[in-house]
């Protein structure tokens, strides 16, 4: 039977996949989104294979900062400037509670922004990069 997808955090992760930036422990539960998209490309005969997969993670959070310290959106690891100027790729990851597995996106750019939309201040960091397996678009452990 699968396990429900509960997560007690999420993480910044560097791009070497296992070292932390920080972690941010207050997401919203109704703010996180997981997609995996299959692209599609016509070949013989009018029919469709799936060429690539993109692999998408958004989150919310009422935290401006880390659990540790330290500005989510001024962060090295996190684009919210529209510049990749001093910026380096990273994973977002959500860190399953209990027997919940942890998802983590592709090594991408990590987009952040502030939102009002839900009445309330809330920072929302995007990791999608498009990979050729679905397996890598988003990675289940």
């Amino acid at each position: 039977m699968a396990n429900k997808l509960i997560f007690e955090s999420a993480e910044i992760l560097q791009d070497d996949g296992t070292s932390s930036v920080g972690v941010i422990s207050q997401i919203t539960v109704d703010g996180s989104e997981i997609a995996i998209t299959p692209n599609s490309v016509m070949i013989e005969d009018n029919r469709e294979i799936y060429e690539s997969f993109t692999g998408r993670i958004v989150i919310r959070t009422l935290q401006t900062a880390f659990d540790g310290g330290g500005d989510i959106l001024s962060n090295a690891h996190v684009v919210s400037a529209g510049s990749l100027t001093g910026k380096s790729e990273g994973y977002l990851k959500l860190n399953g509670k209990g027997d919940s597995p942890s998802l983590r996106s592709p090594l991408t750019y990590i987009q952040g922004h502030n939102d009002f939309s839900n009445g309330r201040r809330e920072i929302v960091l995007v990791a999608q990069a498009e990979e050729l397996n679905s397996s890598s678009a988003v990675t289940v452990s």
